[in-house]
């Protein structure tokens, strides 16, 4: 078996060295479901120890290191640290977005090279478009470890309530895939379903900082990268629509709460599953979790909710979801490189990822796990599936967050009453004092 030859092999590399190896491996969640990130590792020990036994090799691996819960922030701040102080650690498990800030900076380890040694047992199969998320310049600096999307969840009981048949319910998310139902029409239809009493509020957003946003812009066609200058776009005509959207969703419409940034994570969701919300932008990996730490059952999810791609605007945006794989790297002052990636290999293998799938409610990134029976019989990744070629990634440009802070800030002086006028003028005068000429400002 060629992979245990390639076990030897390194292990010659580590001159010798006879014991246990210490594989240090920083995960995150944040999301309480997606515990295999970490556990998918230490498995991928257990099967390399096996191979060295097999070989009558005299050297074990064992993998420590944690698996974070907190929140992206705090997790990215011990991150960087930990690269700053060179604190040990040989994985890192992180959204695809943070390598480009970590790779400009001279913090991870290149990987072209071992990708094509073992692309052959492993990585041909990946899925093709997955691999533009782990590049940064045209390098790879990062392994996918899963990818997800962000469903429109529309509660369907409200719809019936609201007079809907089966037949109309169930022809929606196609209808929302070919752009012949619109934002307006969900706005429409979420001001009547809030003033007849059916629910409390018509729409739920992320109630902090993401990217779960960048939907609504590509829903009003409002480009904010252009790939071939690296520099982002700010349209001031598209994004004065989408500042206008979330002006009057909070303000005229009252379809979402003017407190919603800055509301819990428990409570959305206690909201969106007790069914006081007509429609959700959430993710795929909400279904494990509302199940997980909601008391929901399977049940219950496929009666309540429909799960469709973001609805186009009638501003000439197109229907769209949001992929944010998460990915394993691993850091330039890493002891054992090779070793990291081998680990990171083995864990890449199917039966492991549809464990990470089938629990935390992502989505494959390998074509042999589209096979496996566990997919076949699972709701929300069948869906999510359904809905991936509508997906799009953020840029992995090291100022990504700076701009994401900016516009973020903006949404935030909209929904609290700040006119949209005001609101494009701050956020264009802050996106150049900020990033000066990586921004491109197009003019009304």
């Amino acid at each position: 078996m060629r992979k245990v030859l390639l076990a030897i092999l390194l292990v010659a590399s580590l001159l010798i060295f006879a014991g246990e190896i210490t594989i240090t491996a920083w995960t995150v969640g944040p999301d309480n479901p997606s515990f295999y990130r970490f556990d998918n590792l230490k498995a991928a020990a257990e099967r390399l120890n096996k191979m060295f036994e097999d070989a009558g090799v005299d050297i074990r691996i064992k993998v420590e290191g944690f698996f974070d819960t907190t929140d992206w922030s705090e997790f990215k701040q011990r991150v960087l640290f930990g690269f700053q102080s060179k604190q040990k650690f040989d994985i890192l498990c992180s959204g695809h977005d943070d390598l480009g800030a970590w790779a400009r900076a001279g913090y991870l380890a290149q990987l072209d090279d071992l990708v094509k040694r073992y692309w052959d047992e492993t990585y041909y199969d990946i899925i093709p478009s997955l691999w533009d998320s782990v590049k940064y310049k045209g390098k790879i600096y990062a392994i996918p470890q899963d990818t997800e999307a962000r469903p429109f969840y529309i509660n369907k009981i409200v719809l019936k309530k609201l007079g809907w048949s089966d037949e109309e319910i169930e022809a929606l998310p196609e209808k929302i895939a070919k752009g012949e139902f619109t934002l307006e029409d969900f706005v429409s239809i979420a001001e009547e379903a809030v003033k007849k009493g059916y629910v409390s509020w018509g729409l739920y957003h992320r109630p902090k900082k993401g990217i779960d946003y960048f939907q609504i812009f590509t829903s009003f066609g409002a480009d904010f990268y252009d790939e071939d200058s690296a520099k982002f776009v700010f349209n001031k005509e598209k994004m004065y629509k989408v500042y206008d959207f979330f002006y009057k969703i909070t303000n005229v419409w009252k379809i979402t709460p003017k407190s919603m940034i800055g509301t819990p994570w428990g409570s959305v969701h206690k909201d969106v599953t007790s069914g006081k919300v007509l429609a959700w932008m959430g993710g795929t990996w909400n279904w494990a979790e509302w199940k997980r730490d909601y008391g929901k059952t399977e049940e219950e999810l496929e009666k309540m909710f429909l799960v469709a791609p973001f609805p186009k605007s009638r501003y000439g945006g197109r229907p769209n979801t949001l992929s944010h794989p998460v990915v394993y790297m691993i850091p330039a002052h890493s002891k054992y490189k090779e070793l990291a990636f081998l680990l990171i290999t083995l864990a890449t293998a199917p039966e492991l990822n549809m464990k990470h799938d089938v629990q935390s409610g992502h989505l494959p990134i390998r074509w042999q796990e589209t096979v496996l029976p566990e997919y076949k019989k699972d709701f929300i990744m069948m869906e999510g599936t359904k809905i991936l070629p509508y997906s799009g990634f953020i840029p992995n440009d090291a100022d990504f967050d700076l701009f994401n802070t900016i516009i973020f800030e903006g949404i935030q002086w909209a929904e609290s009453g700040k006119t949209p006028d005001k609101v494009i003028e701050l956020v264009s005068s802050r996106l150049k004092n900020q990033l000066k000429d990586k921004v491109i400002i197009v003019e009304k």
